[in-house]
């Protein structure tokens, strides 16, 4: 037989009324057609009513379960969660990370001298806890107190983020003070006293004795001595790291290289 789904070749004339009626309807014995009718709607009736009492039983059951499962799931979940507290609880202690040693302590943080790589001039510490070394010597003549000293410098925040704070040959404005006169930081009164004109000198100033050597922490009296920074961002990298309480001291720890570019008479 063909498939009903299929469509014929040719027109639904061609083929006889018998043929199309056993296509669409299942065959049945001249006896079983007789009492097919009445058979059927009791038969159907019968199987309603079946179906309708296994409905009811099975919704009976689940309404009558229901609390019975509610209570038994409740009692594993509790149960459940006071056999596992101690494991939470095991958890939570070692999640918390031990303190970090820049934390606690840090005894060479501010000191280059423990980080140099092959080929760098090592630092020489002075007296006052400064830190010198000669990149380039000079071939003039040494300053004197009183006189007046003109200084190419540039400056990095050296414990926190390495950031510049100021370029003087950028911005075109060299440091100019007396020497001994105390308008320059302490560091810079003790490396130009011992550099000759044409020098270069890298300065390390440990954070523990920046306000020592450097900068004061009152910033209203911060900028009585130089170098003062030109720009607004070079002022504010600077103080940044003055003035944020939760820094260590190595973080303040202030990295300068100065010229002694002119010795006025």
């Amino acid at each position: 037989a063909l498939p009903t789904q299929r469509r014929s070749l040719y027109p639904r004339s061609h083929f006889p009324a018998t043929m199309n009626t056993l296509m669409r309807a299942r065959v049945v014995t001249p006896s079983v057609c007789a009492a097919s009718a009445p058979t059927r709607r009791v038969a159907s009736k019968l199987g309603f009513a079946k179906t309708q009492a296994a409905k009811s039983r099975k919704t009976t059951t689940t309404r009558a379960s229901a609390p019975t499962d509610t209570a038994s799931t409740s009692r594993r979940a509790h149960l459940a969660s006071i056999a596992l507290a101690p494991l939470a609880a095991a958890l939570v202690v070692t999640a918390v990370p031990p303190p970090a040693l820049a934390d606690t302590e840090c005894t060479e943080c501010s000191n280059s001298n423990s980080s140099l790589a092959p080929g760098d001039v090592p630092f020489q510490e002075s007296v006052s806890g400064a830190r010198f070394a000669d990149l380039r010597v000079g071939d003039g003549a040494k300053p004197l107190p009183g006189q007046t000293v003109v200084i190419e410098w540039v400056g990095y925040t050296a414990g926190y983020q390495a950031k510049k704070i100021e370029n003087s040959r950028e911005t075109d404005t060299p440091f100019v003070f007396v020497v001994g006169a105390g308008t320059a930081i302490p560091a810079f009164e003790e490396a130009v006293l011992e550099m000759k004109q044409g020098g270069i000198r890298r300065i390390e100033i440990p954070g523990e004795l920046e306000e020592k050597l450097a900068y004061s922490r009152d910033k209203s009296q911060r900028y009585t001595v130089g170098p003062e920074p030109s720009t607004f961002g070079g002022k504010r990298t600077l103080d940044f790291v003055l003035d944020n309480k939760t820094l260590k001291d190595f973080n303040r720890t202030l990295l300068f290289d100065i010229r002694l570019s002119n010795i006025r008479k």
